[in-house]
């Protein structure tokens, strides 16, 4: 094949050459790798991330904790969702929002000694016959300064308000993938050998509930899939409207807008995503969405924030459940 190319062409092709003149409609442009490459790389990744340790760790918890408690699977995996999302979540909730709560004494604090520290540094540039932009780059230095002492002083710094991201994120898709390999009887060989993989696949099949009996089959009724949908468009609706007024609750900035859109976007997607998934996937992405649903709305009693410490804000409400009510009334009566 090369010989004859050679003798057509008058050039020495290289084997590339050849599949990039013969295959060119497998390839996005002239330096991209072929499409079944692309496929390659695309299973490589997939392989790798159903095998991963921290997803057959999680596999293997929730089959124990099944047989420990012996409840049918549907039952285990209600409660073991419940149980690890109130343990590891919640916790990081309330760091997050003690958080949020120091931050803004902090910066009121800062804030009220800005103008002093202003008008001492013009002062002093002037006394010292200084540049006239040195004033505002000394009282920029300071202001920083002030701020990192007192970050460290109130242990407010800002990553430590995403805690509840970096936390959620990665329990929410390893379980997410565990239960899948469950339900679906995927392991590699080593997996098969070394874990009764077949024996929950089998379990999971016959241990489900009222109009989903199996939990390896989609919902044949659509009911959990609306169910994730509704839970996360709940939790986002109570997270958009935690430290609003109700009076102004309509008043929304273009970005608000515009981020409101994407995020009810994806719990609108999560509705098909659902509908494809063995149940065993949309049951416990309703549960983690309703769990979160308790939280979001345990965070904000005055009670609890009293029993947790977290400092109460003077625009924080004393009737945080009313409030959300007839913030709900507002957006209705607008519509």
């Amino acid at each position: 094949m090369l010989n004859s190319a050679r003798l057509k062409t008058g050039f020495n092709l290289t084997t590339k050459q050849l599949l990039l003149k013969h295959q060119g409609t497998n390839f996005r442009h002239r330096n991209c790798l072929p499409v079944a490459y692309l496929s390659s790389g695309f299973d490589s990744m997939y392989k790798m991330m159903i095998n991963l340790p921290a997803v057959h760790y999680m596999e293997d918890t929730m089959a124990q904790f099944h047989d420990y408690t012996g409840l049918p699977w549907f039952g285990s995996i209600i409660l073991f969702t419940a149980g690890l999302r109130t343990m590891i979540s919640l916790p990081a909730q309330v760091t997050s929002h003690k958080v949020a709560a120091k931050r803004t004494l902090m910066f009121e604090e800062i804030n009220k000694a800005l103008p002093a520290l202003k008008e001492a540094t013009a002062k002093h540039v002037r006394l010292k016959g200084l540049p006239a932009g040195e004033a505002a780059a000394r009282y920029k230095r300071v202001a920083q300064t002030i701020h990192s002492v007192r970050v460290i002083e109130y242990n407010c710094h800002m990553s430590k308000l995403f805690l509840p991201l970096y936390i959620q994120i990665p329990v929410w898709l390893f379980n997410s993938i565990a239960l899948r390999n469950l339900s679906l009887m995927r392991a590699s060989p080593e997996r098969l050998a070394s874990s009764p993989v077949e024996e929950r696949f089998l379990q999971l099949g016959t241990e489900g509930a009222l109009w989903f009996p199996s939990l390896t089959s989609p919902d044949p009724f659509f009911i959990l899939p609306v169910i994730v949908g509704a839970t996360f468009a709940t939790n986002i609706f109570l997270t958009s409207i935690r430290n609003r007024p109700p009076e102004t609750v309509i008043n929304v900035t273009k970005y608000e807008k515009r981020m409101s859109i994407f995020l009810y976007g994806i719990a609108v997607l999560m509705v098909p995503l659902s509908a494809i998934q063995p149940s065993a996937l949309p049951l416990y992405w309703a549960t983690s969405g309703a769990i979160g649903i308790v939280h979001n709305l345990i965070v904000i009693s005055p009670k609890f924030k009293k029993i947790v410490k977290i400092p109460q804000l003077p625009v924080d409400s004393i009737t945080p459940y009313q409030d959300i009510r007839r913030k709900i009334s507002i957006l209705l009566d607008r519509k």
